[in-house]
């Protein structure tokens, strides 16, 4: 919500600027059109404010920080560029007196062509639904899609029988050479027992 809140007045601010620059830039290009001087300051001013325009209307196109700044600033250049042409007689009731037919600045001036254009291309922009869409969050899942189930960690194979006999430990004694090992078979029990001397 805060992003829209900052694309309405971006909007408003860029719209006029826009229009003056698209109209200063049309009409200084097109009076030197007939004797083109490559080195005129003036010229290859105007040629750059064209550019700069170009560059601002793509990044209100095509940035995802409010598409509200394109569709004011879009609606607003096609608003005025296609008033005079549907119903000229309003739009002269409606402009002060100074923006007479044929000035600079007149809606049915020099920057039309290139005002509507650029207007069409703002407005579609910003009727993209994936733009008004909040961006997701790098740590969440996306919309619409649905979250994933854990698999089920395998089950494990039965356990094996308890063995007595694995378990049991051969028992030794010390003889005259070292150690010696013994089993269970041996019939007397007292010769499974571990022996320590102190004449060892």
């Amino acid at each position: 919500m805060l992003r829209h809140l900052l694309g309405l007045p971006i909007g408003l601010l860029v719209t006029p600027l826009l229009w003056a620059g698209t109209a200063w830039s049309a009409a200084t290009i097109e009076a030197r059109m007939g004797d083109i001087d490559p080195g005129d300051p003036t010229l290859l001013t105007a040629v750059a404010a064209v550019m700069a325009i170009g560059l601002v209307c793509g990044v209100l196109a095509g940035s995802r920080v409010s598409p509200l700044a394109a569709f004011v600033s879009g609606g607003a250049l096609l608003a005025v560029g296609l008033w005079p042409l549907l119903d000229p007689g309003s739009l002269a009731s409606v402009l002060p007196s100074w923006i007479a037919p044929g000035s600079l600045f007149h809606p049915l001036g020099p920057a039309l062509p290139l005002n509507l254009a650029l207007g069409t291309l703002l407005f579609i922009s910003s009727l993209t639904p994936s733009r008004w869409r909040s961006r997701p969050r790098a740590d969440g899942p996306r919309p619409g899609a649905e979250p994933r189930i854990a698999a089920a960690p395998p089950v494990a194979g039965p356990l094996p029988a308890d063995d007595d006999s694995s378990r049991t430990t051969t028992p030794f004694r010390r003889g005259e050479n070292g150690f010696e090992t013994t089993t269970w078979g041996s019939p007397d029990p007292g010769d499974q027992t571990r022996v320590l001397r102190d004449d060892r």
